[in-house]
C-alpha cells in the first residue's frame, strides 16, 4: 500500500513538472512571437529596453528567436540568447557573439545546434538589414568562460553553448557571411 502511495504521488509530481515546463515553454514561444512581430513592424531602427535588438534565424533546426541589446536586463542566458559583444556590429570583420542553453529547459535556445553541418545556413535580422551566413566551423573548446577564435578575415557569427556530452566543454559554431540586404 505504501509503496503504491508513493508511486502515485511520484508520478503525479512528474506529470506537474512536466506540465509545468510545458506551459513555461508555451509562454516562452508566445512571447517570442510576440516580439518578432513587433520588431519587423518597427519603424524606428532604434530598439525599445523590451523590444528585441535582432533575430537568429536557423531553419534546419526551426530556431527564430530574438535577442537583446548588450545593455539590457533581458539580455542573459538564463532568460534568452545572449548577446555577448557591445563593439561588434554584423557589419564589422569581428565575431558577432550568440550564447545560449543546450540542455532540454524551456530556455535552451541552442539545443538543436548540434545537428547542424558545415556549409548550413543562419540569417540574422539587425537594425533593419538581414546578414546571411554559412556554417565554416564547427570547434569544440574547454568551458573556461572565454572563446578562442581566429581573427576573422570577413564578417563572422559565432553561436555559443555547452556541449551536451562533456560539461567541460563549449562548442563553438562559426558562420561567415555570404550575403547582406536591407529590410527597408
Amino acid at each position: 500500500m505504501i509503496r503504491k502511495s508513493i508511486a502515485l504521488l511520484l508520478l503525479a509530481s512528474g506529470l506537474l513538472l512536466f506540465f509545468g515546463e510545458f506551459q513555461a515553454e508555451k509562454k516562452i514561444s508566445k512571447t517570442n512571437q510576440e516580439q518578432i512581430e513587433k520588431y519587423f513592424s518597427m519603424e524606428d531602427e532604434t530598439p525599445k529596453e523590451n523590444n528585441y535588438l535582432g533575430i537568429l534565424e536557423i531553419p534546419k533546426i526551426n530556431l527564430k528567436r530574438g535577442f537583446y541589446s548588450y545593455d539590457s536586463k533581458e539580455n542573459t542566458v538564463d532568460k534568452n540568447i545572449e548577446l555577448l559583444t557591445s563593439d561588434c556590429h554584423p557589419k564589422d570583420n569581428c565575431p558577432f557573439l550568440l550564447a545560449s542553453h543546450s540542455g532540454t529547459s524551456s530556455i535552451a535556445f541552442f539545443k538543436n545546434l548540434d545537428q547542424l553541418k558545415i556549409n548550413d545556413n543562419a540569417t540574422l535580422y539587425y537594425e533593419k538589414e538581414t546578414y546571411q551566413y554559412e556554417l565554416k566551423e564547427i570547434l569544440h573548446q574547454e568551458k573556461n568562460g572565454t572563446i578562442k577564435l581566429k581573427k576573422p578575415s570577413t564578417q563572422e557569427l559565432v553561436l555559443t553553448t555547452c556541449n551536451k556530452n562533456n560539461q567541460k566543454l563549449q562548442d563553438i559554431y562559426r558562420f561567415e557571411i555570404i550575403s547582406t540586404f536591407s529590410q527597408r
